[in-house]
């Protein structure tokens, strides 16, 4: 970790990075642009979002996929089976307000059926 400051001669250190956050602040933009470049069926927004909740661990994520279609079904305009599959697999969400509500707040603005289609995905086994 870092020396951030000095408190009565005691190094104060940065705390480690949280998950996919392995980059400078200051890098946002050209990871949102090198996003784009590598998965370049995503809009500004999209990108945007996805770098933000996701960071440096959003490859593993996208993968290989060259089009919308390859992350699998959408629930929502934004959020995808691919997603919802990480998020299953490496955050521990078990349940639609996982998803929706403690790891991102997309539930704010997705409609009830997908929603509804969103519970049945996450019911079946990966």
């Amino acid at each position: 970790m870092a020396v951030i400051a000095t408190i009565a001669g005691s190094p104060v250190k940065a705390p480690p990075a949280l998950p996919g956050g392995d980059f400078a602040w200051e890098r946002f933009d050209n990871e949102v642009e090198n996003t784009r470049e590598r998965w370049r069926f995503l809009s500004e927004p999209q990108a945007q979002r996805l770098v933000g909740a996701y960071g440096s661990r959003l490859a593993a994520m996208l993968g290989e996929a060259r089009s919308r279609a390859d992350l699998g079904p959408a629930f929502g305009p934004e959020l995808t089976a691919a997603e919802v599959r990480y998020l299953m697999a490496h955050e521990w969400a078990r349940f639609p307000d996982d998803v929706l509500w403690r790891r991102s707040k997309l539930g704010l603005t997705m409609p009830p059926e997908a929603r509804e289609a969103l519970a049945a995905f996450m019911a079946v086994p990966p």
